[in-house]
């Protein structure tokens, strides 16, 4: 299994960067399961070099049936001294990034998001799961997540929230 880093510009990242790669949960004592997988989703923890904890989060990867590449990966974990969970997604390089993209679960309304810049790995974006939210993925099936492919079409790539609510609370 390959290890993903993110890395954030823009607005996002003190948030993101600071939380998911470097900060983790001050005082957290039980450590969830380095690769235990919950139906679609699997806890990853590491610890980068100038953290002093390690830090955990749930992910998937969605790859393409021919050939393996992949189209998006996914992962959610919790800031410091926050309550909502944030989603860090990476997206395939050559795509539109003036449209930015949208997260819809199920029938609900789809929330757009900004995709912050495109790094070797792939394209970077990231929200915050607001109660709404995160109540959706809880509840939910399926996911979409939506982007545009470099002549502005859209590309939609579904994500399985099963096994979610039990991967988010493993981490807490």
């Amino acid at each position: 299994m390959q290890r993903h880093r993110f890395t954030f510009t823009g607005r996002l990242a003190p948030l993101l960067l600071g939380a998911l790669l470097l900060g983790g949960l001050p005082g957290a004592e039980a450590r969830p399961e380095n690769g235990k997988s919950f139906k679609n989703w699997t806890v990853r923890c590491e610890k980068a070099k100038e953290a002093e904890t390690e830090t955990c989060y749930i992910f998937q990867n969605l790859v393409l049936k021919e050939g393996g590449q992949r189209v998006l990966h996914i992962a959610v974990g919790y800031l410091p001294q926050r309550e909502e969970p944030v989603a860090l997604l990476t997206l395939p390089l050559g795509i539109s990034l003036p449209p930015g993209g949208t997260l819809q679960v199920d029938d609900n309304e789809p929330v757009r998001f900004q995709i912050e810049r495109c790094e070797p790995n792939g394209c970077r974006a990231g929200l915050i799961l607001k109660p709404e939210l995160l109540e959706q993925f809880r509840k939910g099936m399926n996911a979409q997540v939506t982007f545009h492919d470099a002549a502005r079409r859209p590309v939609s790539v579904p994500v399985s929230l099963q096994g979610f609510t039990a991967g988010l609370a493993s981490l807490k």
